[in-house]
């Protein structure tokens, strides 16, 4: 279960966290665990959830053509799902419990295609709960949707900062094949390093221990 991108920045919001490279902490693996990967890429922060499928809600259904830019969403984040013969996510009804709440809203300047936040507790590499929003105007292509929920949902599951080629679906401006690559893949190995041998399915994580962050990732609309 993905597509095509456009450019993109990273907006961090925290009380006391800095950036940095991938982490061997909190279940996460070493740099060299999966290669090629862009694990030590500057500014790049590795986390994870403690369980799997995380649980995803759609907030807004907005028609585009003979579909909805939702469902091009969902079509985006299914790429990681194949690409790694995983359940990573699951849509659920409510917000209530959700994981994961998205959105699709209109962008009055048009300067922002999407934002993914993360939350996690000070000094720990779990997330606890994201939210991701969607901005829609005229001029976008509807095309663009779909690479856009695949590049969100990395950031979405743990990979917190962008790939320094471009050739990668997590590079700052996206890739031009829509395709999900090698190091992409290789770098949410990373973050889960008990992918193949402990997989998880706690669904019911605690959610708050100590001062809560957030990392904002702000993906600009093309010029």
């Amino acid at each position: 279960m993905l597509r095509r991108l456009l450019p993109l920045a990273i907006l961090i919001t925290l009380s006391g966290c800095g950036g940095g490279g991938g982490s061997s902490s909190g279940g996460i693996c070493s740099a060299t665990a999966y290669t090629p990967n862009y694990v030590t890429a500057p500014g790049m922060t590795l986390r994870k959830w403690n369980h799997l499928p995380i649980k995803v809600f759609f907030q807004t259904t907005t028609p585009i053509g003979i579909t909805t830019i939702e469902q091009h969403l969902r079509d985006g984040f299914n790429k990681w799902e194949a690409a790694l013969s995983r359940d990573l996510w699951t849509e659920v009804v409510s917000a209530t419990g959700a994981d994961l709440v998205v959105q699709v809203q209109a962008s009055a300047p048009q300067s922002t295609l999407a934002t993914t936040t993360v939350f996690f507790t000070s000094g720990s590499t779990v997330i606890n709960s994201a939210t991701m929003t969607v901005f829609t105007w005229s001029s976008i292509p509807e095309a663009d949707y779909n690479p856009t929920g695949c590049h969100e949902m990395g950031h979405a599951l743990g990979i917190g900062g962008h790939s320094n080629s471009n050739l990668d679906i997590m590079y700052f401006t996206g890739n031009l094949s829509g395709l999900l690559t090698t190091p992409d893949l290789n770098t949410l190995r990373t973050c889960y390093c008990d992918f193949a041998s402990n997989p998880l399915t706690d669904p019911n994580p605690p959610k708050t221990r100590g001062p809560q962050e957030s990392e904002t990732y702000v993906f600009p609309a093309k010029q």
